[in-house]
């Protein structure tokens, strides 16, 4: 079950909700909502896939230098538009948090960042949408 569904989250275009996950695993046979959420939440503790916290969403981990498993802090710029996601990594940006974290005692155990916005396809096609409307070249 577990191969299924990250070999789905590497196809998607776009982060898959479970429910997403469960219509496209129909082909299969029925399967039930606990047994995709045990499959996700075991792919996530391997570091193979991500929980986007804003979209109650999966992907499958595209950082190269971590996709065989091993355990990293992730961020996400998400697409309002279209859906794309992109997974980016910083180590000064770990270390920021790592230090904040330890300044004020805090343990953390979970970081999520997700940055929403416009990839640069559809930035460009808003930016072109907006010059037509304006008369614009």
């Amino acid at each position: 079950m577990q191969t299924r569904i990250r070999d789905l989250l590497e196809r998607a275009q776009k982060p898959l909700s479970a429910y997403d996950v469960i219509d496209a695993l129909r082909e299969h046979g029925r399967v039930a909502p606990p047994t995709v959420y045990r499959a996700l939440q075991k792919l996530i503790d391997e570091g193979l896939a991500h929980r986007l916290e804003t979209r109650n969403a999966y992907v499958a981990c595209r950082d190269e230098g971590h996709a065989c498993g091993h355990r990293h802090r992730a961020g996400f710029m998400i697409c309002r538009a279209c859906g794309r996601t992109l997974e980016f990594g910083d180590a000064e940006i770990e270390s920021l948090l790592s230090r904040a974290a330890a300044r004020s005692g805090f343990s953390a155990e979970r970081v999520a960042i997700e940055i929403q916005g416009l990839c640069a396809s559809c930035a460009e096609e808003d930016a072109s949408s907006a010059d037509a409307e304006q008369g614009g070249p």
